[in-house]
């Protein structure tokens, strides 16, 4: 009886061993997104935020390779205070969905964006325009964009108009208030493929009424208070074993998922028409501004980059949520050389890396870390600024 016991036992083991190295194989040459949200989200407790900074608190407590020092550039510092920008003190509370470390603090200038001196609205070498990526979410001076270019070449200005949250039809609506009574030279914006797609003209009335340009709602800070540490994340999380096999499930099944995708359908993500009338009009409103250049900056969102293994062996690349992805690069592409935009792409930068997943947090999906900020500058100093 125990040697049956016994043998059972050896075959339960083995069948385990055998399935792990099944799923650590497909990793290693496939990778693809880890299941987080069928392993670790769906068998938690609480609200899906509260779920996620669980999930980043654990990664920022275990992940030994990234540990950032709050050597950014404080709100309260007269060094910071030396930029003279007008608007309010803000905070941003991002910081326990991304770094798990600090929150974003920043300056807005009379409009309500991000540490812009006033002057620019006059005269501006470049307009930044984009979303939560181009404003630099959870990335405190000088670590945002902005900084990382100013430092390639600070006799070049920009005026950067990201917002976080908006899509092209609320970013079309922000460059045609915004920029209204400014001359510049240059426009760079950015398309995020994660979900800047995910728009339609049809609320561009509406946009144009009610939205410009403090639509989010964020924590004002009362200036100054020194006394306080609002960079520090006040939180704490029981990571137990049992949570810890949760998130190595969903990390060992990541190329597992990646094989699963063949037997999904994906649908084309872009609104051809409405995306090409968006820049019919910017076109339009940009000739009529004489203004020199301007640049469609395509940021691959964190589902390309988790397929990094499958396109850079070319063994898995007719995935076809990959397929999906470079079909909605191509379509924004023909649509912005089609109306006069030089279109950049920005995913080669990031797949260069070994591992492309390290420009964000922990691998998760985050916005960019610094690392992601300071090789999108590069890429971009590469690209355009070095010729201006």
């Amino acid at each position: 009886m125990k040697k049956i016991v016994l043998i059972n036992l050896l075959a339960f083991i083995f069948f385990i061993l055998i399935i792990f190295l099944i799923l650590k194989s497909l990793n290693y040459f496939v990778s693809g997104p880890p299941r987080y949200y069928e392993f670790v989200f769906n068998l938690e407790k609480g609200d899906l935020r509260k779920k996620k900074e669980k999930l980043t608190y654990y990664k920022s407590i275990s992940y030994h390779k990234e540990k950032e020092k709050d050597d950014f550039l404080k709100y309260n510092t007269q060094e910071y205070k030396n930029f003279k920008y007008s608007g309010e003190i803000k905070i941003e509370n991002c910081g326990k969905t991304e770094s798990g470390l600090y929150e974003l603090i920043y300056a807005t200038d009379k409009n309500g964006f991000r540490e812009n001196q006033n002057n620019l609205y006059e005269k501006t070498d470049f307009i930044l325009l984009g979303d939560s990526f181009t404003m630099s979410v959870c990335q405190n001076k000088p670590y945002d964009l902005k900084s990382q270019l100013i430092i390639l070449n600070k006799d070049i200005s920009y005026l950067n108009l990201g917002l976080a949250g908006d899509n092209y039809a609320k970013q079309l609506i922000t460059l045609l208030n915004a920029s209204k009574n400014t001359k510049f030279d240059n426009l760079i914006w950015f398309f995020y493929e994660g979900n800047d797609y995910n728009d339609t003209l049809e609320k561009i009335e509406y946009y144009k009424e009610n939205y410009y340009p403090n639509h989010i709602q964020q924590k004002k800070i009362l200036e100054p208070n020194t006394d306080k540490n609002y960079y520090k994340l006040p939180y704490d999380y029981e990571i137990t074993n049992v949570y810890k096999l949760k998130v190595f499930i969903a990390e060992i099944t990541s190329g597992l998922s990646s094989l699963l995708k063949y037997f999904k359908n994906f649908e084309n993500l872009l609104n051809i028409n409405e995306y090409n009338e968006a820049l019919i009009i910017a076109k339009k409103y940009l000739d009529e501004k004489k203004v020199k250049n301007k640049y469609i900056y395509y940021i691959p969102s964190w589902q390309k980059l988790t397929n990094y293994k499958s396109i850079k062996s070319k063994l898995f690349d007719n995935n076809p949520q990959i397929i999906q992805l470079n079909t909605l690069k191509m379509s924004v592409k023909e649509i912005a050389e089609k109306n006069g935009f030089t279109f950049i792409d920005g995913e080669q930068i990031f797949m260069n890396l070994e591992d492309p997943l390290k420009v964000f947090y922990y691998n998760l999906n985050t916005h960019f870390n610094r690392l992601g900020y300071r090789l999108m500058a590069q890429d971009l100093y590469n690209k355009i600024l070095i010729n201006n």
